[in-house]
């Protein structure tokens, strides 16, 4: 089988992980099969002034844009990036839960994903 094939093993495997309190393995796993589908979160987090400096350039570039812009904007058709923002979905809440400095890298890679490649149904989560 493909890897396209085993997202929805991942996913499933990642939820259960998370209801078992196995978080952090779930995080783990989310950025393995990040990593495969081209979209790498940093590791160690870089300083966090590096972090403040992407967030300001989203806030900025998402300001910039005008309602007409954004709710005209592309549909995401990419299915490595669609699959990608379901995993980063799933990372929302777990980083949330376990390992917070990572929360804002996710968002930002969220909105990055949207603003390259499309709005997604995962989209309204990192806006």
């Amino acid at each position: 089988k493909s890897f396209e094939d085993k997202h929805r093993v991942y996913a499933t495997l990642i939820k259960a992980l998370g209801v078992e309190n196995r978080i952090e393995d779930a995080i783990e796993i989310s950025f393995c099969v990040l990593s495969q589908l081209g979209v790498h979160c940093p590791s160690p987090l870089p300083d966090k002034s590096i972090i403040m400096n992407d967030w300001m350039e989203m806030k900025i570039t998402f300001e910039k844009k005008s309602d007409t812009e954004f709710l005209n904007y592309k549909e995401m058709t990419n299915s490595n990036m669609m699959a990608a923002m379901k995993f980063l979905h799933l990372l929302i809440l777990y980083t949330f839960l376990s390992k917070q400095e990572y929360f804002p890298t996710i968002i930002i890679q969220m909105l990055k994903l949207t603003l390259h490649h499309g709005v997604c149904k995962e989209s309204c989560v990192a806006l």
